[in-house]
């Protein structure tokens, strides 16, 4: 689940940047500017709020990931199977 939830977060801040500036015509500056830093965080917010409407899809996610995680990141470092 954390691997959809970092994806989640990975895509959102670009995804609300570039909202910002296609609605404002400049690129939020989020260090200097409290009323950039406000609107992308509500750009995440709303996003946020659509993505609860997909949570099943996003564990569903996960749980199809499950295999996967278990082959290539938790038994990576050399514990095979032996059975």
């Amino acid at each position: 689940y954390i691997l959809t939830e970092l994806a989640f977060w990975a895509v959102a801040f670009p995804v609300a940047s570039s909202a910002l500036y296609q609605t404002t015509g400049h690129w939020p500056d989020v260090i200097n500017d409290p009323t950039d830093r406000g609107a992308v965080l509500a750009f995440i917010f709303t996003g946020a709020n659509i993505a609860r409407l997909l949570v099943p899809v996003r564990l569903g996610a996960a749980l199809a990931l499950a295999p996967w995680v278990d082959e290539n990141i938790i038994n990576r470092g050399g514990a095979e199977d032996e059975e």
